[in-house]
This record gives structure tokens, sequence and C-alpha cells, in this order.
């Protein structure tokens, strides 16, 4: 009898456990196939409601693409906008145009869980919502800000930790800079005249502004009211500039420049041949513009930079 109520127990006390297990299977799954649902606070100051984490992701703007390739969320890009052309892997994806021309037929057949951009895309941001498409919007204006939308972008891709060490080995190149300059004389700064491929330049609350200064450089229109001025020659030439750096991007030619404030007009960086040229889209709020600011440095103050 006693052995009748064991095995009674036993088959039981089995029922139960599988029971369990099978309830731990089915939440299991639950949690893998319904994830729930992830806050991030944007650049607007807006609480933007995204799936955790989104699989279809389209970015317009290279910025954000190449933070979203460099922390490892790329397999979850379907889209970019058609400036995104590094890596090289961006150009595999799908192309939506642009934040200024959107092709909303290609966003919708691609039914993106979010779209990342700018916040100054405010047409493409209303016709996005429109659709009811969640839209992440940044506007990261300095290499701090970089650094903190590439934590967020990490957050709202389930990177974080990939975002972090990314942010970690960025600063421990602004420091490694910062910290060679730290015994530099204040008088003996150079002067820089950063040219745009736009042929505008660059005043206060500019990346390249910030760049020149963190390289221990003196920007000529530091002082400028104007965040993107349009030079002139008459002021270049009395203010005299050490360096003259251009993005690639420019029409102009070292010679255009040569011609441009004429040779003999006692430009330092003329007469001295230091027209140096930067791919502008290191000029960005991306994870290499930690790379321009090395060859800023480089550029004024060769003798500590080998």
């Amino acid at each position: 009898m006693a052995s009748k109520k064991f095995v009674a127990l036993a088959v039981v006390t089995v029922v139960i456990l599988a029971g369990i297990v099978g309830a731990v299977i089915i939440l299991s799954t639950g949690n893998q196939n319904t994830a729930g649902d992830l806050v991030i606070m944007d650049d607007r100051g807006q609480n933007v409601t995204i799936p955790k984490y989104p699989q279809r992701i389209i970015s317009l703007g290279t910025s954000f693409t190449e933070i979203l390739f460099a922390i490892g969320a790329d397999h979850q890009v379907v889209g970019v906008d058609k400036t995104s052309t590094y890596p090289s892997g961006a150009l595999s994806k799908a192309n939506v145009g642009s934040f200024y021309t959107l092709n909303a037929e290609n966003v919708t057949i691609l039914e993106p869980d979010c779209v990342i951009t700018w916040t100054f895309a405010t047409n493409t941001i209303s016709t996005l919502e429109g659709l009811g498409i969640p839209v992440i919007a940044y506007n990261p204006t300095s290499i701090s800000d970089t650094m903190r939308v590439i934590e967020s972008i990490g957050n709202a891709t389930g990177k974080s930790s990939a975002a972090v060490n990314l942010v970690n080995q960025m600063q421990d190149k602004v420091e490694a800079v910062t910290s060679k300059l730290s015994g530099i004389n204040p008088e003996m700064k150079p002067k820089a005249y950063f040219e745009l491929r736009n042929g505008k330049t660059v005043g206060p609350g500019a990346l390249a502004d910030e760049l020149i200064s963190l390289a221990g450089g003196i920007n000529i229109y530091g002082s400028n009211a104007s965040k993107y001025p349009q030079p002139s020659t008459e002021f270049i030439v009395a203010s005299n500039p050490d360096v003259i750096i251009v993005e690639n991007q420019s029409s102009k030619t070292n010679d255009d420049f040569v011609e441009w404030i004429g040779i003999g007009s006692g430009v330092n960086a003329v007469d001295q041949g230091k027209i140096y040229r930067i791919n502008g889209a290191l000029v960005t709020a991306c994870p290499r513009v930690v790379d321009a600011l090395e060859m800023f440095a480089q550029w004024f103050y060769p003798e500590l930079f080998t």
C-alpha cells in the first residue's frame, strides 16, 4: 500500500515539475517574442516609444549611420539616407533619399521600427510621425554631445556596452591630445582659418571651432557672432592665420587659396605652405571626430606629434 502511495506521489511530482518547466519555457519564449517597449528621450526633449530593441531602423544622417555601425547595430539597419556612404556596409542598405527629400514610399515599404534623424529635419519628422513611425531626433554640436548621442543610440538598440566602450576609446584619444598640449605657451598658440566645402568658415558653436580650440589653436573667426560666417580676404589677411585647413570636398585647390589670399600678402599659412586638407566627414558628430582632433593638433604642433 505504501509503495502505491509512493508511486502516486512520484507521478504527481513529475506532473508538477513538468508543468513548472513548461511554464518557464512559455515565459522565456514570451519574453523573447514580446520584449516590450523602450522610451528614449531625444534632443527635442520628447519621450519616444520604440520596440525593445528595434530590428528595423532607418538612419537619416551620416553621423547616425556611422554610429550604428560602430557599435555593432548595423544588422538592425534596413535603410539609410543617400549621403550615408561610410562605412562601406552602409552602401548595401536601402536608399530612402535624404532628410530633405525623403522617399516616403521606400520608407513605408521597409516597415521601420523607428527612424533616427536630425532635429532640424522638421518637415521629414512630421511626415514620418504622420505615418505612425517613431522618430528619434538628435542634434549633437560638440564632441561631448557626440559621445552622449552614441550612448543614447546604444541604449536604444541594445548595444549600450559597445557604445560605452566606443565612448571610452574616444575619450582616451581626446585626453592623449590634450595631455601633450598641457605645457604649451598660450602666447604661442597658432591662429587657424578653417573653410567648409561651401566656402563658408566657422564661428562659435561649430564643431570645427571646438576642434581648433581643443587642438591648441585660435580660430580667427572664433569671436564672430555667426556660427557659419562668410569669410573675406581682407579679414583673413589682417588676421594672418598660421594654418589654413579646408575640407577635401571643397572645389578649391591649395593653389586657389594661394591665389585668393595672395602670395606675399604676409599670411604665414600661405608663405610657409601650411594649407592642409581634411575629409569633411571627420569634422562631424561621428566617432571619427577624434581623428580630426588628432590631425588638427599635428598640424598646429608638429614637433609634439611625430
